[in-house]
C-alpha cells in the first residue's frame, strides 16, 4: 500500500461487533416470550429483517415505519400472536444487551490507538447501538461514533457522510478509509462520498461481477494492519 490513511470509518454491525450472533439471541428471547420460537421463524428472521433495512437504505420506508411494522408483519407470516409495538420494544431491549466482538476487532482497535483515528459509523437505532458501543468498550477504544438515527440520514446517503466528516477535526477524504461488510450501505456510500472503501467479506461471499466494487477487499480484520501501516 502506497496510501497513508489518517482516519478509519468503521461500520459497527458484522464489522466490529457480531450483529448476527446478537440478533439470534434477541430474536430467540423474543419468540420464546410469545411462545413461537420455532426453528423456521429463527431461520427466517435475519433475511426478513435485512430486506426491511435494504428498503430503508433505498428510501422506500422510514426508520419509524421499519420499527413499528417489523414484527406485526413477521408475526403474521409465522402465525404468532403478539403486539407488534410491544415486540419492537422488547426486541430492541434484548438486542441492546448483547455486544459480541467480531474476531480480531478489539485487537484492531488497540493497534490503531495513537496511530490512526477510528470512528464508528452505524445505521442502527440509537437506543440499541449506544448501549452496545458502551458495554463492549468500543467507546473507549475509538475516537467517536455516529449513529444514523442521531445524524438524521442513513448510509449510503451522501448526506450522512457529509455530516460525519463535518464532525471530524481536519477531515481529509483522501486520507480516509471506509470499512464495512455492506456493499449497499458502507461501500456504496463511501464511494459516493469520494473515500477509499474496504469490504470486510469474512465468508467470501463477494462476487466480482457485482455493480458496486470496493477499493479493497479483506477476509480478516488483521489484513488491515498492513493497509493502515499499524
Amino acid at each position: 500500500m502506497n496510501k497513508k490513511y489518517s482516519v478509519l470509518l468503521a461500520d459497527l454491525d458484522n464489522t466490529l461487533l457480531d450483529f448476527s450472533a446478537s440478533e439470534r439471541i434477541a430474536i430467540s428471547r423474543l419468540l420464546e416470550h410469545y411462545g413461537g420460537a420455532t426453528e423456521k421463524a429463527l431461520i427466517d428472521y435475519p433475511s426478513y429483517n435485512d430486506s426491511l433495512w435494504k428498503r430503508l437504505e433505498k428510501g422506500e420506508i422510514t426508520r419509524d415505519q421499519l420499527v413499528k411494522t417489523r414484527f406485526a408483519g413477521f408475526f403474521k407470516r409465522h402465525g404468532i400472536n403478539g403486539d407488534g409495538g410491544e415486540a419492537a420494544f422488547l426486541y430492541q431491549k434484548y438486542l441492546s444487551e448483547s455486544a459480541i466482538w467480531m474476531d480480531g476487532a478489539e485487537e484492531l482497535l488497540l493497534k490503531c490507538r495513537g496511530k490512526i483515528k477510528v470512528y464508528v459509523i452505524s445505521n442502527g437505532i440509537a437506543t440499541v447501538q449506544l448501549p452496545r458501543v458502551r458495554s463492549s468498550g468500543i467507546d473507549k477504544l475509538t475516537d467517536g461514533h455516529f449513529i444514523s438515527e442521531i445524524i438524521g440520514y442513513n448510509k449510503p446517503d451522501i448526506r450522512y457522510f457529509e455530516a460525519v466528516s463535518g464532525k471530524i477535526p481536519g477531515f481529509d477524504r483522501d486520507k480516509t478509509l471506509v470499512l464495512g461488510d455492506s456493499l449497499t450501505a458502507d461501500i456504496a456510500g463511501g464511494k459516493a462520498f469520494g473515500c477509499d472503501t474496504c469490504l470486510f467479506d469474512k465468508d467470501g461471499k463477494y462476487n466480482v461481477t457485482e455493480n458496486i466494487k470496493p477499493y479493497l477487499l479483506i477476509r480478516k480484520l488483521s489484513e488491515l494492519y498492513k493497509i493502515l501501516d499499524i
